[in-house]
């Protein structure tokens, strides 16, 4: 195979990975059409503009589905049924503000809110999810973070940590008796993937 056929096909390769790494996760970058530019030179200006966006995040969430209507997910392989809560609501977010050395990205922010989660087992088949009544429940804390960019705020990452897990039996919520893999476990990116995000910006660390 002659150098230009290989360079050919290492250039594919090297396509595709970059596609694999970007494709998966929690970690791209979002952006809100309906949010509206702010300068970034007020900190005030950005921390109502970072709230009213988190906001209607936590009313999307919540409007997913209800106890009475779970919302079905699909994760490939799997599916499963839950629905979220925040029982303090959008009142009860706290805001973190860092300055960034850069004037492209002046900003970043670290938003924290109370979250009670409830979800089913992962199933194969749709059917059998929509089946199972079985939820368990998860009680923590939502962190969410953003960057301001170019006048913008945008979602670059996502992370929920349950401080407990319940199950429902005999008429009450219990601690759960044992572990067990409910929700198709989020990408973590390889060397490859933390390399190119470095290089690209997109690097959230």
């Amino acid at each position: 195979m002659g150098f230009r056929a290989t360079a050919g096909l290492l250039a594919l390769a090297m396509a595709a990975a970059l596609s694999g790494c970007f494709g998966g996760g929690r970690t791209i970058v979002q952006d809100d059409p309906s949010a509206e530019a702010v300068s970034g030179a007020s900190r005030e200006e950005a921390e109502t503009a970072l709230r009213g966006i988190v906001e209607k995040h936590l009313q999307a969430e919540a409007g997913r589905g209800s106890a009475a209507g779970p919302d079905m997910v699909r994760r490939r392989p799997y599916y499963f049924r839950e629905y979220v809560e925040y029982p303090s609501g959008a009142g009860g977010m706290e805001i973190v503000l860092r300055d960034n050395d850069s004037r492209i990205r002046p900003l970043s922010g670290e938003v924290r809110v109370a979250k009670v989660r409830h979800s089913t087992r992962m199933h194969r088949s749709r059917g059998e999810a929509a089946e199972d009544a079985n939820f368990f429940r998860d009680t923590g804390t939502e962190m969410l973070n953003y960057e301001l960019r170019n006048g913008r705020w945008r979602r670059v990452g996502s992370l929920f940590v349950a401080d407990k897990t319940e199950e429902f039996l005999n008429g009450e919520w219990v601690p759960r008796r044992e572990e067990e893999q409910r929700v198709a476990p989020e990408a973590q990116p390889g060397w490859f993937a933390r390399m190119i995000s470095k290089i690209t910006g997109r690097d959230t660390e």
